[in-house]
Protein backbone atom coordinates (compact mmCIF):
# COMPACT_ATOMS: atom_id res chain seq x y z
CA UNK A 1 0.00 0.00 0.00
CA UNK A 2 2.78 2.65 0.87
CA UNK A 3 4.33 2.21 -2.72
CA UNK A 4 1.40 3.22 -4.89
CA UNK A 5 1.74 6.10 -2.61
CA UNK A 6 4.90 6.89 -2.98
CA UNK A 7 4.80 6.28 -6.75
CA UNK A 8 1.67 8.76 -6.63
CA UNK A 9 3.81 11.75 -5.03
CA UNK A 10 6.68 11.25 -8.30
CA UNK A 11 5.14 13.97 -9.97
CA UNK A 12 5.01 16.44 -7.47
CA UNK A 13 8.72 15.84 -7.11
CA UNK A 14 9.62 16.22 -10.39
CA UNK A 15 7.49 19.64 -10.44
CA UNK A 16 9.23 20.71 -7.38
CA UNK A 17 13.04 20.27 -8.79
CA UNK A 18 11.39 22.02 -11.90
CA UNK A 19 10.41 25.25 -10.00
CA UNK A 20 13.52 26.19 -9.69
CA UNK A 21 13.96 27.65 -13.56
CA UNK A 22 11.52 26.43 -15.76
CA UNK A 23 9.30 22.43 -15.92
CA UNK A 24 11.25 20.10 -17.98
CA UNK A 25 8.77 18.22 -20.24
CA UNK A 26 8.75 14.80 -18.21
CA UNK A 27 7.84 16.76 -15.61
CA UNK A 28 5.07 17.67 -17.52
CA UNK A 29 4.16 15.34 -19.01
CA UNK A 30 4.27 12.91 -15.61
CA UNK A 31 1.94 15.43 -13.96
CA UNK A 32 -0.21 15.81 -16.54
CA UNK A 33 -0.66 11.88 -16.66
CA UNK A 34 -1.52 11.99 -13.01
CA UNK A 35 -3.98 14.18 -13.19
CA UNK A 36 -5.77 12.42 -15.97
CA UNK A 37 -5.64 8.87 -13.61
CA UNK A 38 -6.57 10.28 -10.64
CA UNK A 39 -9.42 12.43 -11.87
CA UNK A 40 -12.76 11.41 -13.05
CA UNK A 41 -14.09 11.81 -16.44
CA UNK A 42 -16.50 14.34 -16.14
CA UNK A 43 -13.67 16.53 -15.21
CA UNK A 44 -12.22 15.29 -18.68
CA UNK A 45 -14.41 16.34 -20.79
CA UNK A 46 -14.09 19.27 -22.99
CA UNK A 47 -15.45 22.85 -21.85
CA UNK A 48 -15.39 25.64 -24.58
CA UNK A 49 -11.98 24.87 -26.33
CA UNK A 50 -10.37 23.34 -22.87
CA UNK A 51 -11.22 20.42 -20.22
CA UNK A 52 -13.06 21.11 -17.68
CA UNK A 53 -9.70 20.01 -15.11
CA UNK A 54 -7.70 22.59 -16.86
CA UNK A 55 -10.45 25.51 -16.30
CA UNK A 56 -10.26 24.80 -13.10
CA UNK A 57 -6.34 24.06 -12.66
CA UNK A 58 -6.01 27.37 -14.80
CA UNK A 59 -8.10 29.31 -11.95
CA UNK A 60 -6.15 27.82 -9.44
CA UNK A 61 -2.52 28.80 -10.74
CA UNK A 62 -4.18 32.45 -10.99
CA UNK A 63 -5.30 32.69 -7.78
CA UNK A 64 -2.15 31.42 -5.86
CA UNK A 65 -0.60 33.95 -8.45
CA UNK A 66 -2.65 36.57 -6.68
CA UNK A 67 -1.54 35.52 -3.66
CA UNK A 68 2.17 35.59 -4.26
CA UNK A 69 1.41 38.76 -5.73
CA UNK A 70 0.28 40.07 -2.06
CA UNK A 71 3.07 38.29 -0.38
CA UNK A 72 5.59 40.18 -2.37
CA UNK A 73 4.19 43.25 -1.75
CA UNK A 74 4.00 42.76 2.09
CA UNK A 75 7.47 41.24 1.98
CA UNK A 76 8.94 44.09 -0.12
CA UNK A 77 7.25 47.05 2.07
CA UNK A 78 8.73 45.78 5.37
CA UNK A 79 12.64 45.29 4.07
CA UNK A 80 12.27 48.79 2.53
CA UNK A 81 11.34 50.29 5.48
CA UNK A 82 13.52 48.43 7.69
CA UNK A 83 16.79 49.13 5.79
CA UNK A 84 15.85 52.82 4.96
CA UNK A 85 14.77 53.22 8.81
CA UNK A 86 17.93 51.62 10.31
CA UNK A 87 20.03 53.91 7.45
CA UNK A 88 18.97 57.36 8.78
CA UNK A 89 16.77 57.60 5.39
CA UNK A 90 12.93 57.92 5.35
CA UNK A 91 10.70 56.68 2.29
CA UNK A 92 7.69 57.49 1.36
CA UNK A 93 4.36 55.59 1.18
CA UNK A 94 4.24 56.55 -2.38
CA UNK A 95 7.58 55.49 -3.39
CA UNK A 96 7.65 52.59 -1.51
CA UNK A 97 4.12 51.71 -3.51
CA UNK A 98 5.18 52.12 -7.09
CA UNK A 99 7.70 49.78 -6.19
CA UNK A 100 5.99 46.80 -4.49
CA UNK A 101 3.11 46.93 -6.65
CA UNK A 102 5.29 45.91 -10.05
CA UNK A 103 7.50 43.61 -7.99
CA UNK A 104 4.73 41.95 -6.71
CA UNK A 105 3.13 41.58 -10.47
CA UNK A 106 6.22 40.60 -11.48
CA UNK A 107 5.97 37.18 -8.99
CA UNK A 108 2.58 36.85 -9.96
CA UNK A 109 3.47 36.56 -13.36
CA UNK A 110 6.49 34.29 -12.91
CA UNK A 111 4.32 32.09 -10.53
CA UNK A 112 1.86 31.38 -13.61
CA UNK A 113 4.47 31.11 -16.11
CA UNK A 114 6.20 28.11 -14.04
CA UNK A 115 3.00 26.57 -13.67
CA UNK A 116 0.92 26.73 -17.06
CA UNK A 117 2.86 24.33 -19.23
CA UNK A 118 1.54 21.51 -16.62
CA UNK A 119 -2.20 22.39 -17.52
CA UNK A 120 -0.97 20.90 -21.33
CA UNK A 121 -3.18 23.60 -22.82
CA UNK A 122 -3.61 23.38 -27.04
CA UNK A 123 -0.58 25.19 -28.62
CA UNK A 124 -2.71 28.25 -29.82
CA UNK A 125 -4.04 28.61 -25.82
CA UNK A 126 -0.63 28.33 -24.69
CA UNK A 127 1.19 30.38 -27.18
CA UNK A 128 -1.23 33.00 -26.44
CA UNK A 129 -1.12 32.83 -22.93
CA UNK A 130 2.71 32.79 -22.80
CA UNK A 131 3.33 35.74 -25.11
CA UNK A 132 0.92 37.75 -22.98
CA UNK A 133 2.80 36.69 -19.76
CA UNK A 134 6.49 37.23 -21.23
CA UNK A 135 5.15 41.10 -21.85
CA UNK A 136 3.54 41.80 -18.71
CA UNK A 137 6.82 40.17 -17.01
CA UNK A 138 9.11 42.32 -18.66
CA UNK A 139 6.72 45.37 -18.49
CA UNK A 140 6.45 44.72 -14.52
CA UNK A 141 10.33 44.32 -14.10
CA UNK A 142 11.39 47.50 -16.02
CA UNK A 143 8.45 49.28 -13.91
CA UNK A 144 10.08 47.68 -10.68
CA UNK A 145 13.28 48.64 -11.63
CA UNK A 146 11.95 52.20 -12.53
CA UNK A 147 10.47 52.53 -8.74
CA UNK A 148 13.60 50.56 -6.92
CA UNK A 149 15.82 53.97 -8.83
CA UNK A 150 13.50 56.28 -6.55
CA UNK A 151 14.15 54.44 -3.43
CA UNK A 152 17.85 54.24 -4.06
CA UNK A 153 17.99 57.78 -5.06
CA UNK A 154 15.94 58.86 -2.02
CA UNK A 155 18.08 56.97 0.00
CA UNK A 156 21.52 59.33 -1.57
CA UNK A 157 19.49 62.19 -1.05
CA UNK A 158 19.42 61.45 2.30
CA UNK A 159 23.09 61.12 2.91
CA UNK A 160 23.66 64.06 0.75
CA UNK A 161 21.34 66.40 2.84
CA UNK A 162 23.84 65.13 6.41
CA UNK A 163 26.71 66.02 4.25
CA UNK A 164 28.12 69.61 3.80
CA UNK A 165 29.26 69.58 0.24
CA UNK A 166 26.27 70.75 -1.98
CA UNK A 167 27.45 68.81 -5.21
CA UNK A 168 25.88 65.64 -3.61
CA UNK A 169 22.85 68.05 -3.81
CA UNK A 170 23.17 68.70 -7.33
CA UNK A 171 24.07 65.35 -8.66
CA UNK A 172 21.71 62.86 -6.79
CA UNK A 173 19.30 64.74 -8.79
CA UNK A 174 20.76 64.10 -12.15
CA UNK A 175 21.95 60.66 -11.30
CA UNK A 176 17.95 60.17 -11.02
CA UNK A 177 17.19 61.09 -14.50
CA UNK A 178 20.20 59.66 -16.30
CA UNK A 179 19.11 55.61 -14.39
CA UNK A 180 15.54 55.96 -15.12
CA UNK A 181 16.30 57.18 -18.73
CA UNK A 182 18.72 54.07 -18.61
CA UNK A 183 16.10 51.87 -17.53
CA UNK A 184 13.30 53.06 -20.16
CA UNK A 185 15.42 52.85 -23.18
CA UNK A 186 17.16 49.04 -21.40
CA UNK A 187 13.49 47.97 -20.88
CA UNK A 188 11.90 49.53 -24.89
CA UNK A 189 15.43 47.51 -26.29
CA UNK A 190 14.23 44.34 -24.51
CA UNK A 191 10.60 44.55 -25.54
CA UNK A 192 11.88 45.08 -29.64
CA UNK A 193 13.56 41.30 -28.59
CA UNK A 194 10.60 40.16 -28.11
CA UNK A 195 8.85 41.19 -31.73
CA UNK A 196 12.47 40.40 -33.79
CA UNK A 197 15.60 38.39 -33.71
CA UNK A 198 17.30 41.34 -36.02
CA UNK A 199 17.10 43.90 -33.41
CA UNK A 200 20.91 45.19 -33.60
CA UNK A 201 20.82 45.81 -37.75
CA UNK A 202 17.64 48.30 -36.38
CA UNK A 203 19.63 49.74 -34.39
CA UNK A 204 22.68 49.81 -36.71
CA UNK A 205 20.03 51.77 -38.94
CA UNK A 206 18.73 53.97 -36.15
CA UNK A 207 23.08 54.58 -35.83
CA UNK A 208 23.25 56.17 -39.10
CA UNK A 209 20.28 58.03 -39.34
CA UNK A 210 21.21 59.54 -35.82
CA UNK A 211 24.02 61.74 -37.41
CA UNK A 212 21.13 63.50 -39.14
CA UNK A 213 19.40 64.37 -35.74
CA UNK A 214 22.39 65.18 -34.66
CA UNK A 215 23.02 67.87 -36.99
CA UNK A 216 19.24 69.05 -36.34
CA UNK A 217 20.26 68.41 -31.65
CA UNK A 218 23.22 70.82 -32.09
CA UNK A 219 21.74 72.88 -29.13
CA UNK A 220 20.77 70.07 -26.83
CA UNK A 221 24.29 68.73 -27.46
CA UNK A 222 25.61 71.87 -26.67
CA UNK A 223 23.25 71.30 -23.47
CA UNK A 224 24.73 68.39 -22.74
CA UNK A 225 28.29 69.54 -22.98
CA UNK A 226 26.78 72.46 -20.87
CA UNK A 227 25.49 70.06 -17.84
CA UNK A 228 29.20 67.92 -18.18
CA UNK A 229 30.88 71.65 -17.58
CA UNK A 230 28.66 72.55 -14.64
CA UNK A 231 29.15 69.30 -12.95
CA UNK A 232 33.22 68.73 -13.98
CA UNK A 233 34.22 72.81 -13.33
CA UNK A 234 31.54 73.32 -10.48
CA UNK A 235 30.56 77.15 -11.40
CA UNK A 236 27.92 77.02 -9.00
CA UNK A 237 26.28 74.42 -6.50
CA UNK A 238 22.58 74.10 -5.67
CA UNK A 239 20.95 77.25 -3.36
CA UNK A 240 24.13 79.90 -4.83
CA UNK A 241 23.14 82.88 -5.29
CA UNK A 242 24.23 83.44 -9.35
CA UNK A 243 24.50 86.50 -11.68
CA UNK A 244 25.13 85.97 -15.31
CA UNK A 245 23.86 89.10 -17.48
CA UNK A 246 20.22 89.81 -16.76
CA UNK A 247 20.29 86.64 -14.65
CA UNK A 248 20.26 86.92 -10.56
CA UNK A 249 19.18 84.05 -8.41
CA UNK A 250 19.16 81.13 -6.65
CA UNK A 251 20.25 78.05 -7.94
CA UNK A 252 17.47 75.39 -7.46
CA UNK A 253 18.11 72.11 -9.57
CA UNK A 254 20.58 71.60 -12.55
CA UNK A 255 19.29 69.17 -15.28
CA UNK A 256 20.16 67.71 -18.40
CA UNK A 257 19.39 70.74 -20.55
CA UNK A 258 18.87 73.60 -18.43
CA UNK A 259 19.02 74.52 -15.22
CA UNK A 260 16.40 76.11 -12.75
CA UNK A 261 16.85 79.34 -10.61
CA UNK A 262 14.61 80.99 -8.68
CA UNK A 263 14.63 84.59 -8.91
CA UNK A 264 14.13 87.50 -5.88
CA UNK A 265 10.97 88.31 -6.93
CA UNK A 266 9.69 84.69 -6.93
CA UNK A 267 9.86 83.49 -10.62
CA UNK A 268 11.57 80.55 -11.76
CA UNK A 269 13.84 81.23 -15.07
CA UNK A 270 15.23 78.36 -17.21
CA UNK A 271 18.79 78.72 -18.64
CA UNK A 272 19.95 76.15 -21.26
CA UNK A 273 23.35 74.72 -19.52
CA UNK A 274 24.77 75.70 -23.20
CA UNK A 275 25.08 79.31 -21.53
CA UNK A 276 27.42 78.45 -19.20
CA UNK A 277 30.26 77.29 -21.53
CA UNK A 278 30.70 80.37 -22.71
CA UNK A 279 29.16 82.55 -20.57
CA UNK A 280 30.57 84.50 -16.71
CA UNK A 281 28.94 83.45 -14.19
CA UNK A 282 29.32 85.37 -11.03
CA UNK A 283 28.77 83.46 -8.32
CA UNK A 284 27.65 85.61 -5.35
CA UNK A 285 27.04 82.28 -2.92
CA UNK A 286 30.92 81.35 -2.70
CA UNK A 287 31.86 84.81 -1.03
CA UNK A 288 33.44 84.05 2.20
CA UNK A 289 32.87 87.97 2.76
CA UNK A 290 30.13 90.15 1.93
CA UNK A 291 31.36 93.96 1.31
CA UNK A 292 29.50 97.01 2.57
CA UNK A 293 30.15 100.32 1.06
CA UNK A 294 28.58 103.49 1.28
CA UNK A 295 29.27 107.34 1.94
CA UNK A 296 28.28 109.06 5.53
CA UNK A 297 27.26 112.61 4.63
CA UNK A 298 27.77 114.90 7.38
CA UNK A 299 26.83 118.62 7.91
CA UNK A 300 29.84 120.78 7.26
CA UNK A 301 29.20 123.02 10.39
CA UNK A 302 30.92 119.73 11.89
CA UNK A 303 34.13 120.29 13.66
CA UNK A 304 36.88 118.50 12.17
CA UNK A 305 37.91 117.28 16.13
CA UNK A 306 34.15 115.61 15.69
CA UNK A 307 34.74 114.29 12.22
CA UNK A 308 37.61 112.10 13.64
CA UNK A 309 35.80 111.22 16.74
CA UNK A 310 32.91 110.14 14.60
CA UNK A 311 35.03 108.20 12.32
CA UNK A 312 37.48 106.78 15.12
CA UNK A 313 33.87 105.23 16.88
CA UNK A 314 32.62 103.67 13.77
CA UNK A 315 36.04 101.65 13.53
CA UNK A 316 35.58 100.67 17.20
CA UNK A 317 32.12 99.38 16.45
CA UNK A 318 33.59 97.02 12.83
CA UNK A 319 36.02 95.87 15.48
CA UNK A 320 33.37 94.33 18.03
CA UNK A 321 31.03 93.45 15.90
CA UNK A 322 30.90 89.75 16.11
CA UNK A 323 30.35 89.27 11.75
CA UNK A 324 32.80 91.77 10.36
CA UNK A 325 36.03 90.95 8.96
CA UNK A 326 38.68 92.56 11.31
CA UNK A 327 41.82 92.78 9.12
CA UNK A 328 40.42 94.99 6.74
CA UNK A 329 38.31 98.17 6.38
CA UNK A 330 38.31 101.72 5.94
CA UNK A 331 36.70 104.43 7.74
CA UNK A 332 37.86 107.68 6.13
CA UNK A 333 36.45 111.45 5.33
CA UNK A 334 36.95 111.06 1.81
CA UNK A 335 35.38 113.80 0.13
CA UNK A 336 33.95 117.25 0.12
CA UNK A 337 30.91 117.51 -1.36
CA UNK A 338 28.31 119.70 -2.47
CA UNK A 339 26.35 119.75 0.32
CA UNK A 340 27.78 117.47 3.09
CA UNK A 341 31.24 116.06 4.15
CA UNK A 342 31.38 112.68 2.95
CA UNK A 343 33.14 109.75 5.28
CA UNK A 344 33.67 106.91 3.05
CA UNK A 345 32.80 103.22 4.80
CA UNK A 346 34.31 100.34 3.44
CA UNK A 347 33.87 97.36 5.22
CA UNK A 348 33.04 93.19 5.16
CA UNK A 349 30.71 91.16 6.85
CA UNK A 350 30.99 87.39 7.42
CA UNK A 351 27.50 85.81 6.65
CA UNK A 352 26.29 82.93 4.97
CA UNK A 353 23.41 84.28 3.20
CA UNK A 354 21.71 87.41 2.16
CA UNK A 355 19.08 87.12 5.11
CA UNK A 356 21.94 87.76 7.17
CA UNK A 357 23.95 89.66 5.66
CA UNK A 358 21.18 92.43 5.80
CA UNK A 359 20.33 91.91 9.55
CA UNK A 360 23.55 92.50 10.08
CA UNK A 361 23.99 95.90 8.01
CA UNK A 362 21.27 96.89 9.79
CA UNK A 363 22.54 96.43 13.13
CA UNK A 364 25.91 98.18 12.30
CA UNK A 365 23.93 101.02 10.60
CA UNK A 366 21.89 101.51 14.10
CA UNK A 367 25.11 101.84 15.73
CA UNK A 368 26.39 103.69 13.58
CA UNK A 369 23.26 106.23 13.87
CA UNK A 370 23.93 105.77 18.13
CA UNK A 371 27.06 106.93 17.57
CA UNK A 372 26.63 110.26 15.32
CA UNK A 373 23.68 111.13 18.18
CA UNK A 374 26.04 110.74 21.29
CA UNK A 375 28.72 112.63 19.55
CA UNK A 376 25.94 115.33 18.37
CA UNK A 377 26.73 114.52 14.69
CA UNK A 378 24.62 115.44 12.09
CA UNK A 379 24.34 113.64 8.87
CA UNK A 380 23.43 116.45 5.72
CA UNK A 381 21.21 115.60 3.29
CA UNK A 382 21.66 117.79 -0.42
CA UNK A 383 20.19 121.65 0.69
CA UNK A 384 20.80 124.72 -0.73
CA UNK A 385 21.29 128.54 1.19
CA UNK A 386 20.44 131.44 -0.06
CA UNK A 387 22.75 134.36 1.45
CA UNK A 388 22.24 137.92 1.09
CA UNK A 389 24.75 140.27 2.00
CA UNK A 390 26.17 143.73 1.66
CA UNK A 391 29.30 144.35 -0.77
CA UNK A 392 31.84 145.33 2.64
CA UNK A 393 30.77 141.53 4.10
CA UNK A 394 32.67 140.46 1.14
CA UNK A 395 35.83 141.73 2.35
CA UNK A 396 37.90 139.52 4.13
CA UNK A 397 40.20 141.35 7.16
CA UNK A 398 43.40 139.03 6.83
CA UNK A 399 43.81 139.14 2.91
CA UNK A 400 47.73 139.20 2.40
CA UNK A 401 49.78 141.74 0.91
CA UNK A 402 50.73 139.72 -2.17
CA UNK A 403 51.39 136.07 -3.49
CA UNK A 404 54.58 135.40 -1.12
CA UNK A 405 52.87 136.44 1.38
CA UNK A 406 50.21 134.81 0.83
CA UNK A 407 52.59 131.09 0.41
CA UNK A 408 53.97 132.36 3.91
CA UNK A 409 50.48 132.68 5.85
CA UNK A 410 49.61 129.05 4.77
CA UNK A 411 52.86 127.48 5.76
CA UNK A 412 52.13 129.08 9.00
CA UNK A 413 48.94 127.80 9.37
CA UNK A 414 49.27 124.38 7.94
CA UNK A 415 52.86 123.98 10.35
CA UNK A 416 50.54 125.01 13.25
CA UNK A 417 47.76 122.67 12.79
CA UNK A 418 49.91 119.69 12.18
CA UNK A 419 52.11 120.43 15.36
CA UNK A 420 48.87 120.23 17.20
CA UNK A 421 47.22 116.50 15.37
CA UNK A 422 50.94 114.70 14.81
Amino acid sequence: MLLPMLSSLQPFRSVQEAAGGTLDAPAIESLQDWLKNVLPQSFQKQVFLLESWQWIGLVLIVFFALVVDRITRMVIQRLVKRFTKTRGAETGESTIRHFKRPLGIWAGTLFFRIWNPALGLPDQFDTVLDVASGLLLTFAGVWAVYGFVDIFCDFLEAKAKQSENKFDDMLVPLLRRTIKIVVVIGGILFLATKWTEDLWSIVAGLGLGSVAVAFAARDSVENLFGTFTVLLDKPFEIGDWITMGDLDGDVESVGFRSTRVRTFYNSVITVPNRHFISGQVDNMGARRYRRIKTTLALTYDTPPEKVEAFCEGVRELIRKHPHTRKDYFHVYLNGLGASSLDVMLYCFVEVPDWSKELAEKHRLFADILRIAKSLEVDFAFPTQSLHVVKPEDLMHGNTPANKQAGQDLGIEAATTILRETL
